[in-house]
């Protein structure tokens, strides 16, 4: 219940209950034919301004086929903006995961591929980073204008939300882990 500003802090216990959401998240949309893509961006860890953030999207099974190579051909690019060194520009977490690839205390952008897939990069210079850049990446994937991901949100109205979070509670029922623990 502490506060923490990034995954890479925080303890076993966390780490797992972590784990375990996601694997049950993984679970959940296979059977609407979705896979997953979680990102996290991690800045400001002097200031702690920031919360640990991991943001969860479904993509079509054939979108998410071709996102590590979007991701990789986008941290790429962006890295000769950012970088002061020459530092590795992108670190694949798929043998040592994230705890095992960089050190605590790192800014980092982090994308993985299901459970067991994706990348680190560790953030040079965080004045030059974007922070929406995985969300931008998403939105080239599916084609979408840049506004529309939050254009969409703001403007629905609180009845179809409230839709939304019931078909989404319906949906997760099956797969919430959190029952085991009554």
């Amino acid at each position: 219940m502490q506060h923490e500003s990034a995954t890479r802090t925080v303890d076993n216990s966390v780490w797992d209950e972590i784990r375990n959401f996601k694997k049950c998240l993984i679970m959940m949309f296979a059977k609407q034919e979705k896979e997953l893509v979680f990102l996290e961006t991690v800045m400001g860890l002097a200031q702690q301004r920031r919360h640990c953030l991991i943001e969860c999207i479904p993509l079509p099974q054939e979108i998410a086929k071709q996102a590590p190579l979007y991701f990789k051909k986008a941290i790429d690019e962006a890295e000769d903006e950012w970088s002061q060194h020459n530092a590795k520009k992108l670190i694949d977490t798929s043998m040592k995961g994230l705890r095992g690839s960089i050190p605590k205390d790192f800014p980092y952008f982090h994308v993985e591929f299901g459970l067991n897939k994706g990348f680190v990069h560790v953030i040079d210079d965080e004045k030059q980073f974007k922070s929406s850049l995985g969300l931008n990446v998403i939105r080239g994937m599916l084609q979408l204008p840049e506004e529309d991901m939050h254009r969409r949100r703001r403007h629905e109205s609180v009845e179809a939300q409230k839709q939304a979070v019931a078909k989404f509670v319906r949906d997760w029922e099956p797969f919430d882990w959190t029952k085991q623990l009554d």
